[in-house]
C-alpha cells in the first residue's frame, strides 16, 4: 500500500504510535496542558450497542472516565475513515484524567472492518466518503451517543449521576472532523453522494444537534470535495476549535492550506484555528495505549503536545466555564510544547 496515497485521501484509519517523550512545560512549575492529569481513569465498553430507529444500525462506544467522581462534561470522539473506538485512545485517556467523560464512537460504515474489505484500502476509504448512508448517518451516530449519555446518567450502574449531559461537546478527526462540523451546524454537500439524494446538488439538511456546545476538528475540511461546498459553513452556531498543519494535505493533491480556506467561511465569534508547522495528517490521532497497529505519523510523537494542550484549554473553556483557559489559548502559551519536527504554531482566532 502507498501511504503518500492514503494521506492524500484526507482520512485516517486506526494508528499507534511509540511512547512519547513528556512535553515542556510553559514554564517551571507551571501545570503541563499535555501530560495525562491528576484523575485515575478507567473503560468501560459497549460494544454491542444498535440504533432500534435506523434499523438497527450497529454503534459500539468506549467510554474513558475517572473511576470516581463526577459528574463530568461528556465529550463524542468520532473517528476518522477506517478507524474505530480506539483511533484516538490516547486523547481520550488524556481528556478523561482532566476531568472529561469521552465517548469514542465507532460509525459501521467507516470503520476498520470496511476499510480492509477485499484488499482495496484505498478504493474503499473514497467509497465510504461518498456513501450517503455513511455521510449522513454519522452526524446521526453522535446524536444517538448523546441519547446514552443521557440514559446512563440516569440509570447505568457504573454512570448514573457521574456524567454532566448539559455539557456536551463533539470532536473528531478528519471524517470524525467532517461529523463534528456537521453537528455544530455546517451542512453537508449532497454533490458527491452515491446513491443521490434529492435534489443532487447543494446543500444538505440540517444534522446539528441542540445539545451539544462547542466541537474540536483535527485536520477540518475546506469547501472540497467530498464533504463541502462555499455555503456549507455559515450554518455553524457552535465555538469550534480547528487544528491541521502545514503538511495535512487534502484529497486530490490539494495543499493544507485549503483547510484555512474552511476556517475563512467559518462565522466569527467563538472559533480557534492552530496551525502547526510540519504536522502531517495522520499526527492528529493517537491510539497509544489500544494495542491496535496501523499506520505511522513521522510527525504524531511531537504534534501531540501542541495538540493536547490547545484542545484541554478550548475544552475547559467551552465545558467548564474557564474563561482563563480561552484567553490561554494563544501562540504563546503553545510554542512551547513545540519540539522536534513541530517547529512552531500559529493560532488564529475570531
Amino acid at each position: 500500500m502507498n501511504l503518500r496515497r492514503v494521506q492524500a485521501l484526507g482520512l485516517v484509519f486506526l494508528v499507534i504510535a511509540a511512547p512519547g517523550r513528556p512535553a515542556r512545560t510553559a514554564e517551571a512549575g507551571a501545570e503541563d496542558l499535555a501530560a495525562d492529569g491528576p484523575l485515575a481513569v478507567e473503560t468501560i465498553d459497549f460494544p454491542d450497542l444498535k440504533d432500534a430507529r435506523r434499523a438497527d444500525r450497529a454503534l459500539p462506544i468506549k467510554v474513558h472516565l475517572a473511576k470516581e467522581g463526577g459528574p463530568y462534561p461528556v465529550v463524542v470522539l468520532s473517528h476518522g475513515g477506517g478507524g474505530n473506538r480506539d483511533a484516538n485512545f490516547a486523547q481520550a485517556r488524556h481528556l478523561a484524567s482532566h476531568g472529561f467523560a469521552v465517548f469514542c464512537t465507532e460509525h459501521p460504515g467507516s470503520n476498520t472492518e470496511v476499510l480492509k474489505r477485499g484488499f482495496r484500502i484505498v478504493e474503499n476509504l473514497k467509497a465510504m466518503t461518498r456513501d450517503s448512508t455513511e455521510v449522513l448517518g454519522r452526524p446521526r451516530d453522535i446524536s444517538f451517543a448523546i441519547d446514552r449519555a443521557e440514559e446512563w446518567n440516569r440509570a447505568h450502574e457504573k454512570l448514573r449521576g457521574r456524567l454532566d449531559p448539559e455539557r456536551v461537546a463533539v470532536m473528531g478527526h478528519s471524517y470524525g472532523a467532517y461529523t463534528a462540523l456537521v453537528v455544530c451546524g455546517a451542512r453537508p454537500a449532497l454533490d458527491w453522494l452515491a446513491p443521490a439524494v434529492p435534489p443532487g446538488k447543494g446543500l444538505g439538511p440540517d444534522l446539528s444537534d441542540p445539545r451539544v456546545d462547542c466541537g474540536v476538528a483535527y485536520s477540518p475540511q475546506g469547501p472540497t470535495e467530498p464533504f463541502f461546498v462555499e455555503g456549507s459553513f455559515a450554518s455553524i452556531a457552535k465555538p469550534l476549535l480547528g487544528v491541521t498543519g502545514s503538511l495535512d494535505t487534502v484529497q486530490g493533491g490539494l495543499p493544507a492550506e485549503s483547510r484555512r480556506r474552511g476556517f475563512e467561511l467559518w462565522p466569527p465569534r467563538d472559533k480557534v484555528f492552530v496551525w502547526l508547522a510540519n504536522a502531517d495528517h495522520l499526527a492528529f490521532s493517537d491510539s497509544t495505549g489500544s494495542g491496535r497497529i496501523g499506520l505511522p505519523s513521522p510527525s504524531r510523537e511531537d504534534a501531540q503536545p501542541v495538540t493536547r494542550a490547545a484542545t484541554l484549554l478550548f475544552l475547559r473553556g467551552h465545558l467548564k466555564g474557564d474563561a482563563e483557559a480561552l484567553k490561554r489559548l494563544t501562540g504563546q502559551t503553545l510554542k512551547p510544547f513545540c519540539r522536534g519536527r513541530i517547529d512552531n504554531v500559529d493560532v488564529l482566532a475570531k
